[in-house]
This record gives C-alpha cells, structure tokens and sequence, in this order.
C-alpha cells in the first residue's frame, strides 16, 4: 500500500497562514472540485482514519492520506525524536516568542519525518493538580493558555504542518474520562474552558480541531452539534477539519449529525456500511457526508501537495536546533520556588561534595500516555549536575536508597550472592519456560519502551524473582511492593501482597518477623499488560534507629533530592493523588533527617502537597517534566550558569481541601456528572474571591536578582477601546536576568458576579544587571467585557475598573482606578 501511493505522500512547504481566512478564494474552490468528484462509496469511506495515523488516500482522484503523529511535546509515533519539556513547563516560561519557536521546531521534526498532522497542543484548563494530564495542558489561566497556544501553532504551521487543537472541550481530569459528564454553564465555558481554543481557531488558523472523550453536559463531545457548530463553526468560524479522539465516537447517527467530521483511529462507528444504511432511511443526508469530506479535504489542500512523498532531508532526525529549544524552554520554564538564606546558586567556595538521591535523579522523566516521547539520548538531573559540578570543581555522588537496604536477600541458601535470580517470560502469565534468567541485585525498574532483553515483548511480559532471606537478628521488617500493572509477594509460599491485576503505578506495604538465622523463601512476581512496566521492591527493619542512608547523606556538605511523579504515576488515563507518591515520602523522611542543608527538585504536572516537608527544605525548584536536556538546564541552574526566570502557570494551594473545586472535582454520588459548581472562580479567581492563603500564587517565581517597576502612567481608552500601561522596569541587582510583568483587570464595582482579578497581559522581558528599560504594555477591550448568556455573546461591561501591575497574582507592585463607558 505505502509504495503503491508513493507518489501521493507530501513534501512540505510552508502553510499558508492565510489559507483559512481566504477560504472562500481558494480551499473551498479546491475542495468543492474534488468533491463533485467522488463517488459516494469514496465519500463514507474518506470519514474514517486507517492504519492508526492516517487518513484515507483515494489513488483515482490523487487525492493522498494525511499521515499524523502524538503529541503535543514531541514526536511519539514515528520513532525516536527530540523530547521537548511538556507544555506545562512551556507555559512557565511565559514567553509568546520561545512557544513560536517550540511550535517551529516540531514542525521541523515532523517535516524531517514526512508527518503532516501534529496532534498538540492540548489547551484544557488545569483545574486540581491529580488530573492525569496536566502536564499536556498550559496552566490554570485561558489568558495565558491563549497566547502560549497561539504561538506553538503559528510556529508549527509556518513550517508547512497542521496543528491540532485538543481536546475540545472541557477534558480536565482524567478519572473515568470516558464516562464522565462536566456540567458547566454556558458563561463558564466562554469565559474560562473555551478561550483558548477560540484564540487559535481565530488568530491563528489552526487547521484540525479535536474532540475529547468525555461529556459535555450530558452529551459526548463527539456527538455535541452545539459545541462543534454552533460554537465552534458558527460563532468562532472554524473552516478546518474536526477529529474525534482515538475511539471517542459512541453512535453513529448522532456524531453523523454533530458535526464531526473525521473517525479516529478508523471508521468504526461512522463506517461506509452504517452510514449507507442511514443514509437510506433517511436519519442522515447527503449533505452532511459532503460537509464533513469538504472540510477534510479542504484541510488537505491546505498544504503543499507538490512533490508527493518526500521527506525534507535537509533537517536530521536528531536536529541540533530542536535539541536546542528543548534546552532553552527547559532554562526559562523551570521555577525556584524557595531559596532560603540564599542558598542557590551553590557557591563552590563553601559547598565542596554533594550527595543526590531520590529516584528521579537517573532517570528519564517524564509523563505518561500518548504525549510521551523516547529521546534519541537524554541528560539526567544527576548527570547534568555532575557535569556542571566538574565545571566547578565540586563532588557528587549518588546515594540510592537501596543501596542500603539491610543485607537479607541472597540468590539461594547458600547465602553466599545477595540479590534474587530473575526469570522473565514472554507472556503476562509466567507460563511456561522462562527465555531469560539472571542474577539482580535489587527490583527497581521503569521500563520505557520495553525491557531491551532479547524475546522479551515489549507487552505483555512477565517476570518471577526468587531468593533467599535471612536475618542475622530476629527483627519486624516492614515491606513495601508496587508497580504497573499486577504484583505480589511470597514468604514461604504465603502470598503476603497481592495486587494482581492490571492498573496505574501503585504499592502495598505489609509487615513480617523475621526469625534469627531462620531462611525463608521469597518470590515477587510480576506481569504487565500494556502501557506503563514498573515495579520497585524495597525493604526494611520497623522502628530502626539507625539509619545507614542518612549517616552518608551526612558526609555531604548539600543534599539535592529528586522526587515527586513521572511516568509510572502521572500520565493519561488516571489520575495521582495529591500528596507526594508514597515511597517518596518515606525517603524524604529519611532525608529530612540529615544535618545538611537540602534542596529539592520536584518534577510534577502541577501542585503535590508540601505542608509536611516544604518548611524543611532549604531550596526548592519545580522543574515539571523537563524533556531531554532537563538535567542540563536543571543544573545550570543550581549553580548559577542560568537566573531561573520561570513563573508558576497555576496556583499551588497549601491542601487539596483549599481548592475553589474541592467539593465538584470528584463524583461522589456515582451519578456520571461532576457539576463544575465553582464556575468562573477556578485557580486564583477563586482564591482571592474566598479570601484564602495559597503556597505559592498563580504567576510566582524567584530569581538571583530583583526587579523594580516605576513612573507607571495609564493612557486611553483608544478609539479601539484599549488602554495603554507605560512603566520602567528596572533589574537592581548584580546578575542579568529576566523578570514577567503581569497585568490584571478587576471591577471594582460590577452588577455581574465577576473575580477580583484576571490576567488581562504579560511580558517577560531582559534585562542586564543594573539595566532598565521602558515598556509599554496594550490591554485590549476585551478586558473590559463579560459574556452575556441571553445575548450569547460578549458585551462591554461599562464602570470603574482596577488596572494592577505586578510579579504574581498577589504580588501588585501598582494599581489604579480608571473609568470604562459604552460609548
């Protein structure tokens, strides 16, 4: 099939970025001649994907297939590509440029691979920190998720490759996503859950929108002619192409009728068969199948088909400029977030050997899901401090914790080898001879991609580890066993844990004596079914007060801890908790301990709970899912090379009860609706309208130096209706640096029921040390309106408004009144 159409795949040159708003020029010409074309077999046929990534060619008309690729943070279908930091992080930096220059450089990936659909960015608001997916998404803020969104895609499709906004709408939390109604009012969704998705359809082009799994007010998404043609085409003027996600369409007729246009991953429901039927009996029109093959074709033509099937080999696979951006967004989206008595950047005069721990420290981490990527190589924060350490000529060293677990397992009873034998089997159910055996010191692994063992699959494995225990004194010993997917653990063939079945990233403890010079055989076993291969084994004496791990944390004159989430606990399809994952708060425990200075690197897609161990930190930096140079940039940081420069694109709220949506993120009565009951006041909206203390505001972050805003003068409003902020901003201290100014609009006295405050601008802007600079900031009209539910439309909210200029959401260095009239 692939030789045979050869001729019809794409070369890729630039899109038009005026392609849909002179639609009526050029595409619908374009799409209507092909249309008058086709048969109608072709027709119910062309409404559905194939092969996955694909949509259909028709090799009559030459008329080629779309060929589409995961997601939103690099290249995950097609092979190993550059794994950029996620969008989360993209956010944090808050810099409109460097998101044009991400959207680029995945547009470069995917025309070095011959990918015409990128499936990203996802714009769904960040809601509460469990939700599976926030790291895909752009923060808590449809202001700011606009303009990063606006940014990655005009960069994306300027290197001639369609975008795909996702998931529309209203996809925030990943618990059973596809049975889920999120009722929300009509305001709600204009003001907070649509803007961002409306930013991109209008201001820049996006060429293919895509549905989510969930309902929307009791109606999938899929299958919700309100929201896709009524909003979308109707009111926002959408000309492009709509795709349900993978397996999200549920009927036939009803999506037929919705306005979808495009099945994925093929066209179960809306089959050629099916939909001739309906055609028959007259519950679907002729119109409406060439209404959906219109807007698919018309996204076709929209870019170059000239020289079909030729990748650009002008750009390597491993490109060094995308390699690039993915470091210069990881430097600017990470976030200091503490750093008490100055203790960042390490100072080498006073800080000569450090200790890293924590299981994130070797590792690739990242979130789980289709938006995943496997790098062609990947700088781990260990060994990017190490080498940065070099520089400077500081000790590092790793300290595993279980390298000091206490010494009880051995291969067998003659207790001459610690460790355990494995055996690995190519099947989910240890059937069978194993295919491959060896000898392993300790069980702790996150496969990505498979074990990288010969006749291993890379699904649906399985592995049995057996040993001996046996312990020089009679001691309790608690016991802790997780992973993904099913595990268990025997003491002489008593199943002592057991959680055989398959699931996200979780562990079970239990406790047992362990007899003086007694053996007792142990056996862990352990399958995956699919997606996510972890499983961690650990061990130790109950009520031990000594503590060899800590003794050599001790020796180190600074600890640096990584911890939080990655692939094994935070990704689609669930959702985590909120408190740190349970291991980690053990070791943190145990790090916490020590009488050295710590700091902590948190990688998260958003808020984990801090109460218990944030006052004991000397430092922290969040430095959500860094891509593949992460550890590079994570050390730049820490020692300096790099003023952190990130601001925090939600509010971390002291505990989960605080939250504006604590009482309708979940559905506790098991009725499949979760009513969105907090409406507008989501994020910092809510907290400063409930009057609440917050861990870290919407919009914070530190830096090496400070900044100093003054002579702010208000103009206008223009004849456009916008008002104008003129200020110097000043960099007073001894290191360049980079600060965000952020400008917020409130009522001050509103008949309607607004917030205190929403982000109406932002610029982040450079400064050398002892620099300044004047800038001037538009706030447009916008700022001043409110969506009217009987109207259906946005209408100018006339009165006295609060115009603030500041750092963070509760940070206002200035504000003023001015006065806002109809006329």
């Amino acid at each position: 099939m692939r030789s045979k159409y050869l001729a019809y795949i794409f070369i890729f040159c630039s899109f038009s970025s005026l392609a849909q708003a002179a639609d009526t020029t050029g595409l619908s010409v374009k799409a209507e001649g092909m249309l008058r074309q086709m048969t109608v077999p072709e027709k119910l046929s062309y409404i559905g994907g194939v092969d996955w990534m694909y949509t259909k060619d028709i090799a009559r008309l030459g008329i080629p297939r779309l060929r589409m690729t995961d997601g939103p943070q690099g290249l995950g279908t097609h092979g190993k590509s550059t794994a950029y930091p996620a969008t989360i992080m993209l956010a944090a930096t808050w810099n409109e440029d460097l998101a044009y220059e991400y959207g680029s450089a995945l547009g470069r990936d995917c025309r070095a691979r011959g990918v015409n659909v990128l499936l990203g960015p996802a714009v769904n608001i960040y809601r509460a920190a469990m939700c599976g997916r926030n790291f895909e998404y752009m923060g808590e803020d449809p202001y700011l998720a606009s303009r990063v969104a606006v940014g990655y895609i005009r960069g994306v499709q300027k290197q001639g490759v369609i975008a795909t906004i996702k998931h529309f709408a209203a996809n925030n939390s990943e618990y059973d996503r596809n049975n889920i109604s999120n009722d929300i009012d009509e305001r709600t969704l204009h003001e907070i859950y649509f803007p961002a998705f409306k930013a991109v359809v209008q201001e820049a082009n996006v060429g293919a929108v895509m549905t989510s799994y969930n309902l929307l007010n009791g109606i999938y998404t899929s299958e919700n002619s309100w929201l896709l043609k009524n909003v979308l085409r109707e009111q926002w003027g959408f000309k492009g192409m709509v795709m349900s996600d993978w397996g999200a369409v549920h009927y036939t007729v009803p999506a037929a009728k919705s306005g979808l246009d495009l099945e994925m991953p093929g066209g179960e429901k809306m089959n050629p068969r099916d939909m001739a039927y309906y055609l028959k009996t007259g519950d679907i029109s002729m119109e409406m199948i060439d209404g959906k093959v219109r807007n698919i074709l018309r996204t076709v033509f929209s870019i170059d088909l000239k020289d079909a099937g030729r990748k650009d080999k002008t750009i390597p696979y491993d490109d060094p400029s995308s390699v690039q951006t993915a470091l210069n967004v990881a430097r600017e989206g990470i976030v200091l977030l503490k750093n008490e008595k100055k203790i960042l950047p390490v100072d080498p005069k006073k800080i000569r050997n450090i200790v890293i721990t924590g299981k994130n420290a070797c590792r690739n981490v990242y979130g789980g899901g289709s938006g995943a990527v496997i790098p062609f190589r990947f700088t781990s924060i260990f060994d990017g401090i190490k080498e940065e350490a070099l520089l400077n000529r500081v000790n590092v060293e790793y300290a595993d914790e279980l390298d000091f677990l206490p010494k009880i397992v051995f291969t067998d009873e003659n207790h001459t080898k610690a460790g355990f034998h494995a055996e690995y089997f190519n099947n989910p159910d240890l059937k069978g001879k194993p295919v491959f055996e060896q000898a392993e010191k300790k069980i702790s692994y996150s496969w990505t991609g498979g074990t990288g063992l010969k006749d291993v699959p890379k699904d649906g494995f399985s592995v049995r580890w057996t040993g001996v225990l046996r312990s020089d004194d009679t001691y309790e010993y608690n016991f802790t066993l997780g992973g993904d997917d099913g595990y268990r653990l025997y003491i002489d063939d008593v199943a002592v844990i057991s959680d055989w079945a398959n699931g996200g990233y979780r562990s079970t403890s239990a406790a047992r004596i362990l007899q003086k010079g007694v053996d007792y055989k142990i056996r862990i076993e352990y399958y995956q079914g699919g997606g996510g291969a972890s499983v961690n084994f650990i061990w130790n004496r109950a009520n031990d007060k000594t503590d060899q791990y800590r003794d050599y944390l001790n020796k180190a004159d600074l600890v640096i801890a990584c911890f939080g989430h990655n692939s094994d606990t935070e990704g689609e399809g669930s959702d985590r908790s909120f408190e740190l994952p349970e291991a980690d708060k053990k070791m943190l425990g145990r790090v916490l301990k020590v009488n050295k200075p710590v700091i902590g690197i948190v990688n998260a897609g958003g808020n984990i709970g801090m109460q218990d161990w944030q006052p004991q930190v000397s430092g922290l930096l969040w430095s959500w899912y860094a891509g593949q140079e992460g550890g590079k940039a994570i050390a730049e940081v820490l020692f300096g090379k790099v003023n952190p420069s990130g601001k925090l694109p939600v509010s971390f709220e002291k505990k989960w009860e605080d939250n504006p949506a604590y009482n309708s993120y979940y559905d506790p009565d098991g009725d499949k609706h979760v009513k969105y009951t907090e409406g507008l006041l989501i994020g910092y909206r809510g907290y400063d309208k409930l009057k609440r203390d917050v861990q870290y505001p919407f919009g914070y972050g530190l830096s090496y130096t400070t900044f100093k805003i003054s002579n702010p003068v208000i103009s206008g409003p223009n004849d456009k209706g916008a008002i104008t902020i003129n200020f110097r901003l000043s960099n007073q201290g001894k290191r360049a640096g980079a600060e965000v100014v952020q400008v917020y609009t409130g009522p001050v006295n509103s008949p309607a029921d607004r917030p205190e405050k929403e982000l109406r601008k932002f610029k982040k802007i450079f400064l050398k040390a002892g620099e300044s600079e004047l800038v001037t900031l538009e706030v447009s009209k916008e700022a001043f309106t409110v969506y009217d539910v009987k109207a259906h439309a946005f209408v100018k909210e006339e009165g006295k408004y609060r115009i603030m200029l500041g750092f963070s959401s509760r940070n206002i260095k200035w504000q003023k009144d001015i006065d806002i009239s109809c006329k």
